[in-house]
């Protein structure tokens, strides 16, 4: 599963961003976005200047079932298959907590324990796509987002942080 592929330690050249995909996908992503209600179906985490998203390919990290667990790879975010917002607030270790987790499994148990029943259940070994980026952001219970849960919480953080660093609304 390891890619081989990894951003540079301690580059700042660059910000974390979230990819959302949106695409039509296979019917597991179907099934994704019909159990959440969302239009995503799958959340990837990079590390990159923006005008770098679309490129030919960008290197990512996530867990994916198609590629058996946590892994980094390089993947071609075209527009019309994926959301891509800015995560400005994120912390510096972002990937490196992504990374340390990286030939972990996918975790089907836990989607459906979490994401399908609700019962919020995480396995310290195992990742869904969600749950990591979450975890890599710092957020408490990462096993409770979907991805159209972590793009709204985004969205909404970065109205916070563009808030926050308005002089109007400092304290």
């Amino acid at each position: 599963m390891t890619s081989g592929l990894r951003t540079p330690a301690g580059s700042r050249e660059g910000g974390y961003h979230l990819a959302f995909y949106k695409g039509p996908g296979r019917p597991d992503d179907r099934l994704i976005r019909f159990a959440t209600r969302s239009i995503y179906s799958h959340v990837e985490l990079l590390w990159l200047a923006l005008d770098q998203v679309t490129a030919e390919g960008a290197l990512a990290i996530s867990s994916s079932g198609r590629d058996g667990g946590v892994r980094t790879k390089r993947i071609t975010f075209a527009p019309d298959r994926w959301d891509v917002l800015a995560a400005p607030w994120a912390p510096d270790d972002a990937w490196d907590t992504a990374e340390a987790e990286l030939d972990r499994r996918y975790d089907y148990i836990g989607i459906l324990l979490s994401q399908i029943v609700r019962l919020q259940r995480h396995a310290r070994t195992r990742w869904f796509c969600s749950e990591l980026c979450a975890a890599a952001l710092g957020f408490e219970m990462p096993q409770s987002y979907s991805p159209g849960d972590l793009a709204r919480t985004v969205v909404q953080m970065n109205r916070a942080f563009v808030l926050g660093r308005n002089p109007r609304f400092q304290l």
